[in-house]
Parts: structure tokens; C-alpha cells; sequence
């Protein structure tokens, strides 16, 4: 495995690419619909905030490798910037985890580089499925991201 648990402070997301025509986690959003924190339908798959969430990191003592928002995309339209600040905040804190952040939003991502404090213990990363969205790894290399992927 790449990854040793998810964080997913966030749930839902919008299809904006080709990349997303067979997204998983719309699937798992659909087969969970009203259980284990997961939205009802037929809004299973809307943008959700899950502040209880938050400070889950903070309590694991194990270092591990975290994938954030597995089940979302952090820097989607509508998450504002203060609730992405508060994941960078916790991230912070718990600098044992290595934390690791993809979305396919590299350009919301670029506009709010120079707002992040950067840890070192965040990965950034962005998905290029095509040679038509190869335009997000130039996004990404703008970042102040101390590690991209």
C-alpha cells in the first residue's frame, strides 16, 4: 500500500475531467448513503464538511502516511479557503504523518500557493490523465509544495 489511512475532513465532489468518469469515490458515496457519515441520497456525493473530523490526525500517535480527502478534492470551488487552512493547521501539528494531497484543481491550487505556509511533511500532488491536462504539473512545479507528485 502507498498510504497507511485516509482523512477525509471533506466528502463530495463535481466530475471536471475525463479522469473523473470512473471516479471510485462517488461509487463508495453511493453504496454508504446514510451510513457511516456518508450523505443520504440524492445528495450523497455533495460537497460536505466534516469539522469533527479535523483533529483526527492529531490523535493517531503512530506516524503514518495519511492520504487526505480521499473521498473529496481539497481545493474544489466551493471549499472556502479558512476550511483548507484549518487542514494545512492540523497537518501542521502533526508533523510525525507524512500527508499527502491530490486534486485535479491545480489552477485553484496555484491562485492560493502563496496563502499556504507550507509543511514539510505535506506532499503535494496533482492527476494529469491525458496529455490535455499536462497543464497541471506547471501548476504544480509553481507551488511552494516542498514535495510534488
Amino acid at each position: 500500500e502507498w498510504t497507511d489511512a485516509t482523512w477525509n475532513p471533506i466528502t463530495g465532489c463535481t466530475k471536471i475531467s475525463p479522469g473523473c468518469s470512473n471516479c471510485y469515490a462517488e461509487r463508495i458515496a453511493y453504496r454508504f448513503a446514510g451510513l457511516h457519515g456518508y450523505p443520504k441520497r440524492p445528495n450523497h456525493f455533495d460537497i460536505t464538511f466534516h469539522p469533527e473530523r479535523l483533529n483526527q490526525p492529531i490523535r493517531w500517535r503512530k506516524p503514518r502516511c495519511v492520504f487526505v480527502n480521499s473521498m473529496s478534492d481539497l481545493f474544489h470551488p466551493d471549499v472556502p479557503f479558512e476550511f483548507i487552512q484549518k487542514v494545512f493547521d492540523v497537518m501542521k501539528i502533526a508533523s510525525r504523518h507524512t500527508f499527502q494531497i491530490l486534486t485535479k484543481r491545480s489552477s485553484i491550487l496555484l491562485d492560493m500557493d502563496n496563502q499556504i505556509d507550507w509543511p514539510e511533511n505535506v506532499w503535494m500532488g496533482v492527476s494529469v490523465e491525458t496529455i490535455d491536462y499536462c497543464y497541471r504539473i506547471q501548476d504544480l512545479r509553481q507551488t511552494h509544495a516542498r514535495k510534488k507528485f
